[in-house]
């Protein structure tokens, strides 16, 4: 039986070491980790998942239907006017977003008690307590966030206004100023949802507290590990698709060598169904890859910013070390 050695967070590490921690510690809590993220996050993943497949599945039948003519236009585009369309967006809405805030939650609550514990040991109840506490907190965050965005983005089109009076062709730079301005401010901020939880800070002191550790040197590095993670994730989840793209070459090649449209037969909708539910289920899951890489990234510039770790391991020296996972002695 192999040995359990528990994960030291706040240390520094490399580039190279901060990717091989996360993987390290997505083996070693796969079990624990997986459970919980399947008990307290499966719900709304899977009734999410459930609605974008069935909306795929219902989109591609319209959008192959159009192909057979122009009369099929007008019942294609008033399937956009429908109530069941803007109901079953809505729902869509809601359930993304309940998954996207309890997955994170499930995730950071599960690193912060591992932290604790100094075990793997964890039970689901123990990370639904921490959820429960944490879930609407993120959820405002959340909106915060997105407020925040569309701020920052009316804002960075002002260039482009002014870009535009002097000549068109200054356009590009402007959109290109608007599109990194973007990318600056999510990768600056990619730390405020885990901050929150562990420092137990608002959004506006965890928002400002990220933007100081990641812009104190440290944006590439914090770009470069979310961005592999993140890459790994879309690539994995991009396999369970596969299947549909698939078909929809297919409908396209049969189209254009016949000139009529492939007819979407159930079999065809019920693979499109499967595949957008598993690909979006499996994404939601592997998201485990870059919040385990934020939460490495946060211990480390914390680290080498505050030196927290180092004070810790000071002020321990000459006191006996207790190891958790140690049986009691009976004698």
């Amino acid at each position: 039986m192999e040995e359990f050695k528990v994960i030291e967070f706040q240390k520094t590490r490399d580039f190279s070491r901060k990717l091989n921690a996360t993987f390290e510690f997505l083996r070693q809590n796969f079990k624990s980790l997986g459970k919980s993220i399947l008990y307290i996050s499966g719900p709304p993943v899977l009734v999410g998942s459930l609605l974008l497949g069935s909306f795929m599945g219902e989109f591609l039948n319209l959008s192959q239907s159009l192909q057979r003519g122009a009369s099929e236009f007008e019942s294609f585009s008033n399937y956009f006017l429908t109530a069941s369309f803007w109901i079953q967006m809505l729902l869509m809405f809601v359930f993304f977003l309940v998954s996207f805030v309890i997955t994170i939650a499930t995730i950071n609550s599960y690193i912060v008690i591992y932290s604790e514990k100094k075990s793997n040991k964890i039970e689901v109840q123990e990370v639904w307590d921490r959820v429960r506490n944490t879930f609407w907190k993120y959820l405002g965050s959340s909106f915060l966030f997105f407020i925040s965005f569309i701020i920052a983005y009316i804002i960075l089109l002002i260039p482009i206004f002014i870009l535009a009076s002097i000549s068109g062709f200054l356009v590009f730079f402007g959109v290109l100023f608007v599109i990194l301005g973007l990318i600056f401010l999510i990768f600056s901020s990619s730390l405020t949802y885990f901050i929150q939880l562990h420092e137990k800070k608002n959004f506006f002191d965890a928002i400002i507290r990220s933007f100081k550790l990641v812009n104190n040197g440290k944006w590439w590095s914090t770009f470069g590990l979310i961005m592999i993670l993140y890459m790994i994730m879309i690539t994995i989840s991009y396999i369970f698709m596969i299947p549909y793209y698939i078909i929809t070459l297919t409908s396209t090649l049969h189209t254009v060598s016949t000139g009529n449209p492939l007819e979407v037969s159930s079999t065809t909708a019920i693979i499109t169904t499967v595949s957008f539910t598993l690909y979006y289920m499996v994404q939601m899951l592997l998201s485990t890859l870059p919040n385990v890489g934020i939460a490495f990234q946060y211990f480390n510039l914390v680290e080498l910013k505050e030196a927290r770790g180092l004070m810790s391991q000071i002020e321990t020296i000459g006191q006996p070390s207790v190891d958790p996972n140690r049986p009691e002695e009976t004698f």
